[in-house]
């Protein structure tokens, strides 16, 4: 593989400053605040494009002050002050600079931090034109890659994948690229993400509120800005989740619609009956009469009339405030309830009731050519 397959982000830490980033003022979290709220990471990375560098930091809750007073410096050299674009869940530092710069460093209070530039060119090269799926993942199975990629290859026309890892144990990145290979992406991109992906907290009101997790939205507007700008079309979407559609597939439909975007209604789908532990994808053919809808997900042409706008992990900027739960009609995801590494989410059969199959999940599954899993026992339904 060459190196252009294997692109890092260029991240920076805090700890070399002697600094932290607080809470979110007025938000207060649980006692394992420490162990999963990023107080460390200055920025994820920093990439250039056309005479415009972007660093992309989770929010910069107690630093202002230390941006403005502190100094950027490009190959070594001092220039102006970076201006500030504020988002929700993560912050933007913009620097005008004519060419791309090979390092870039920030000084503060006698110290300093410093890290590799990106370049957008070289890293949207990969996905120019091509139908995208982009996903954050830690510890999941690797079975549950390869079929998860496997599926929407085969039934959608996926042609590349931009995987962020997050710090998985069980595995490397290379097992992971190669269980996309399996699934059907031959040079599939994986970078690894190692930061804390953060909790949700309550406000002042005590609502619960999901804006301390910088990590994925952040990660997915670096995917918008380095990656993924000149893609055909771009699924978000987690392992767990297989999208639907009625007539024609994902990436087509989305670049056939005048917005060229498509919000896709979540619906859970639970394991066969029969099948006790090693659950795969295409073991969720059964559906809750009357179960609740999770949040959307999307499809999206980066290039289409919504170019400008953030993502976001159930949404887009832009619909932010329509909410993310909608009545899937005929595009939707299927949510595969016993596929997860997450703790907080577990799949219990004896506490489901009227639990029965449903037809279309079945029928759609049974047209797939699911994998023979690494133990070489084969579970697939044809």
């Amino acid at each position: 593989m060459t190196e252009q397959s294997h692109p890092v982000l260029a991240s920076s830490s805090l700890t070399e400053l002697g600094l932290r980033r607080e809470m979110k003022p007025g938000h207060t979290g649980p006692d394992y605040t420490e162990h999963v709220y990023d107080y460390d990471t200055f920025w994820y990375d920093a990439f250039w494009d056309r005479g415009r560098l972007t660093i992309i930091c989770p929010k910069l809750f107690g630093l202002y002050d230390v941006i403005r007073e502190g100094q950027f410096l490009l190959d070594g050299k001092r220039v102006g002050k970076a201006r500030l674009k504020p988002h929700e869940f993560y912050d933007a530092l913009i620097i005008r600079e004519p060419e791309k710069p090979e390092t870039l460093a920030f000084e503060w209070g006698g110290s300093r931090v410093e890290s590799s530039v990106n370049s957008v060119p070289q890293d949207s090269a990969p996905f120019t034109g091509k139908n995208v799926a982009v996903t954050l993942s830690r510890d999941n199975d690797l079975t549950w890659i390869e079929d998860f990629t496997r599926y929407h290859c085969q039934v959608h026309g996926l042609e590349q994948m931009l995987f962020f890892d997050n710090a998985s144990s069980l595995y490397g990145l290379d097992d992971i690229r190669a269980a996309l290979k399996r699934g059907g992406i031959k040079d599939a991109v994986v970078v690894s993400a190692p930061s804390r992906f953060g909790l949700a907290t309550h406000d002042k009101k005590g609502k619960l509120r999901y804006n301390t997790e910088f990590l994925q939205t952040s990660l997915l507007n670096i995917s918008r800005l380095r990656f993924l700008s000149g893609a055909r079309a771009v699924l978000q979407c987690d392992i767990d989740e297989l999208v639907w559609c009625k007539n024609g597939a994902i990436f087509d439909l989305t670049r056939n619609r005048p917005s060229g975007f498509i919000r896709l209604g979540v619906e859970w789908r639970y394991p066969d009956t029969t099948r006790t532990k090693d659950f795969r994808h295409s073991d969720h053919i059964c559906k809750v009469p009357g179960d609740k809808l999770c949040r959307a997900k999307y499809c999206i042409a980066p290039s289409g009339p919504l170019w400008f706008t953030s993502w976001h992990i159930h949404t887009i900027g832009l619909l932010r405030q329509r909410g993310s739960l909608i009545a899937p009609k005929d595009n939707g995801v299927w949510h595969c309830k016993a596929i997860t590494s997450s703790p907080w989410r577990s799949y219990d059969k004896d506490a489901l009731t009227n639990c029965e199959v449903d037809p279309q999940t079945q029928a759609a599954f049974d047209r797939v050519s699911w994998s023979i899993n690494p133990a070489g026992k084969d579970t697939s339904r044809v």
